[in-house]
């Protein structure tokens, strides 16, 4: 599995939720109809649907010394001895003690959480034909019989973050991981004509990148260990990934139960309560 490079993580005494976090959720397209938030020619604006409820501001909670001690010493055990138990325990470490709470950990994760959302709300668009800006992209990318490959990246460029920072650059990559799973599975697939539960397998998939993606920066160091073999460090890190996007599942498929022509704030609230539920059910390991 490719990544990004462990950074060494957040250390104690800064805040849970860092808080330029925000700067890059709003450096999402704000519209679904255009990449990097353009406003579709012939329209100035003033017809645009309101932007999303802002997440509350809260008092910064402070992270205490060690935060990820227990969390890393856990997940350095899963990748010696590839123990499920020992994954389980360092997720739950992860979230109680270096995240502060399941809840803050899904916070953290909110740039993840509106970017699916967005992704679900322009692949059903894209099928349905029913914006016209979009009708005019797909439009394009038939005249130029574009490549599958060409597909996948307008998709990415047009739903994820367009920066450059370590966070944007990884909600990128999962988002990419996740249309390649989907093309592996399905071959011959039309991503610009999926059905509801493709969009879901796809959303659920990027979603456990994503928490891959922020457990390997923030406590991945253990896998540069000179002691573990290439061929066991890749191995470990697929399962992680494989028991993430598990539970992820189970947690988006209850959650999701019922539902139905739901709008980008009603997803976020769904993927950001499956995030921290599976938070929940590995702190109940530890």
């Amino acid at each position: 599995m490719g990544t990004s490079a462990s950074s060494n993580g957040p250390a104690g005494g800064v805040p849970f939720d860092p808080p330029w976090l925000d700067d890059i959720a709003l450096q999402l397209p704000g519209d679904i109809s255009q990449p990097n938030g353009n406003t579709p020619s012939g329209d100035s604006g003033d017809n645009q649907p309101p932007p999303s409820p802002q997440l509350p501001l809260e008092p910064l909670e402070v992270a205490p010394p060690r935060r990820f001690y227990s969390a890393r010493r856990a997940l350095g055990e899963f990748a010696r001895t590839g123990q499920h138990d020992a994954f389980r325990r360092a997720v739950g470490h992860y979230s109680r003690t270096g995240m502060g709470g399941a809840r803050n950990a899904a916070r953290r994760m909110r740039t993840s959480t509106r970017t699916g959302a967005k992704a679900f709300n322009f692949l059903q668009a894209t099928r349905d034909g029913n914006d016209p800006a979009i009708n005019e992209w797909v439009a394009s990318l038939t005249e130029r019989n574009a490549s599958p490959q060409e597909i996948v990246n307008e998709i990415i460029r047009r739903v994820a973050p367009i920066g450059g920072s370590q966070d944007e650059a990884a909600c990128q990559e999962s988002m990419a991981q996740a249309i390649g799973d989907l093309l592996t599975d399905y071959p011959g697939i039309d991503l610009l004509h999926l059905g509801d539960d493709n969009i879901w397998t796809l959303i659920e998939s990027f979603l456990s990148y994503e928490a891959f993606h922020r457990l390997y920066l923030d406590i991945g160091q253990v896998f540069e260990d000179s002691a573990l073999s290439p061929r066991d460090r890749v191995t470990r890190m697929n399962e992680m990934q494989n028991y993430l996007k598990a539970e992820l599942q189970a947690q988006i498929g209850e959650a999701r139960e019922g539902t139905s022509n739901v709008g980008s704030d009603q997803l976020q609230s769904i993927l950001l309560n499956a995030l921290q539920n599976t938070f929940v059910v590995y702190e109940g390991s530890i």
